[in-house]
């Protein structure tokens, strides 16, 4: 019998390739490896470019020489904040391990030398809300069945100690970031002591039924007050937050486009990194970074195998500055990346390091949530940039209140 030849793979592998380029007047063919979804046309061209530069086979592509993105997480390769939510998760459902002592050991009434939340938080003296926080939750630790009381969750969710300890746990966490000397680096770090007591493999459990069930829940900003008929020390408070988290189909086509192009991809989060491993791992909600591909915040592990409230020691906090820092430790010490990051993406005040502090990096994403502050320099210097063919910034839009992106450089913001 002849062998017979087949043409149809070729034909084939040629329709794909044709289908994902474009060949422009110049007679020269343009690649477009990313899915086109909602980026901005200009944004969707550039970040293709990035691909077709960098990439294997790439004008500046150099073998031995991994190039590699660096992304935030939250607000950024996500809608809204991960760890927030997990945080609002447990202080709903109560799930502590922390006992009073070890609760009452975390509150601090002094803060580098600050004893008072700043005007806008009303001057309220961080002793009166920690007192306040320290008799509710005694409290919950004695009448609910969770701990060791008999109150089912239900029951205990109608009592006013409870409905002040949520108000005031949140208050005081944007307390302390709206409270110049405290910032990022006390109410983060706050947060994350709420694992206290729990196995990496039970925060993990408990991050992904946080997750699963803020991705079902309604977008929104829900507020939320302190009952009038309690006594307290630091009066009735009220505090708001911003319900819901949607994953972005852009930044998970990003990702896995990027990589498949011999682009590696981090994230670089000022989340707790098992909870980022969570949302950002593999076959679970569909961005599929692998564990050493995360870079985070930590925090001590006991001999017992349970989380302490202690900062990793010898570890930097991955905010700001601690970003680059990390970068520099975790990723340039690796012998195929030994160089500044290509590309990177973020939303806020604690990424703009990460976005400036490289000299090699080619392009930076921001995120527009009309914020001001030092990411707010980086939006103006994008918009003046809009005509510019190399831009060093761009900005991309979204709709806040349905989480999804918009093809376009301005967002919606929620309640808008």
């Amino acid at each position: 019998m002849k062998k017979r030849i087949c043409f149809i793979p070729v034909f084939l592998g040629l329709l794909l390739f044709l289908l994902s380029c474009n060949a422009p007047k110049s007679g020269k063919t343009v690649c477009n490896p990313l899915d086109r979804l909602n980026w901005s046309e200009r944004n969707y061209t550039l970040l293709n470019n990035m691909i077709n530069d960098y990439g294997i086979g790439g004008k500046f592509y150099k073998e031995g020489e991994t190039p590699y993105i660096v992304l935030d997480w939250d607000q950024t390769c996500a809608h809204f904040d991960v760890e927030e939510a997990v945080m609002r998760y447990q202080l709903f459902n109560l799930h502590f391990k922390m006992t009073n002592d070890q609760f009452q050991n975390i509150l601090q009434d002094t803060i580098n030398g600050i004893t008072h939340l700043s005007e806008e938080y009303g001057n309220i003296r961080l002793a009166d809300i920690n007192a306040d926080l320290k008799t509710d939750y005694k409290f919950l630790q004695d009448q609910y069945r969770g701990f060791h009381g008999t109150m089912s969750l239900d029951r205990i969710k109608t009592t006013p100690q409870y409905q002040d300890f949520i108000v005031k746990f949140l208050f005081l966490v944007d307390g302390y970031l709206g409270t110049p000397g405290m910032g990022m680096n006390q109410a983060y770090l706050w947060e994350l002591y709420l694992f206290t007591g729990y196995t990496v493999d039970e925060v993990k459990n408990l991050a992904k039924e946080a997750i699963s069930f803020e991705l079902a829940n309604q977008i929104g900003k829900q507020t939320l007050h302190s009952p009038a008929g309690l006594k307290t020390k630091s009066g009735n408070l009220s505090c708001s937050y911003n319900s819901g988290l949607r994953v972005f189909p852009e930044m998970q086509n990003l990702i896995s486009t990027y990589r498949s192009h011999g682009i590696e991809a981090y994230i670089v989060s000022a989340s707790y990194k098992p909870v980022v491993e969570v949302f950002s791992g593999i076959g679970t909600f569909g961005y599929n970074i692998t564990p050493d591909h995360v870079i985070a915040m930590e925090l001590e592990i006991g001999d017992d195998g349970k989380v302490k409230p202690e900062y990793k020691r010898d570890w930097v906090k991955t905010v700001k500055q601690g970003k680059v820092e990390a970068i520099n430790r975790v990723i340039k010490t690796l012998p195929d990346k030994n160089h500044d990051p290509i590309f990177g993406a973020g939303d806020s005040d604690g990424d703009v390091e990460m976005l400036t502090k490289f000299p090699g990096m080619k392009l930076s994403l921001i995120w527009n949530r009309s914020k001001g502050g030092e990411i707010g320099k980086l939006c103006k210097q994008a918009v003046d940039e809009m005509e510019s063919p190399g831009p060093r910034f761009i900005l991309q839009g979204r709709n806040e209140n349905t989480g999804i992106v918009v093809p376009g450089s301005e967002s919606i913001l929620l309640r808008k």
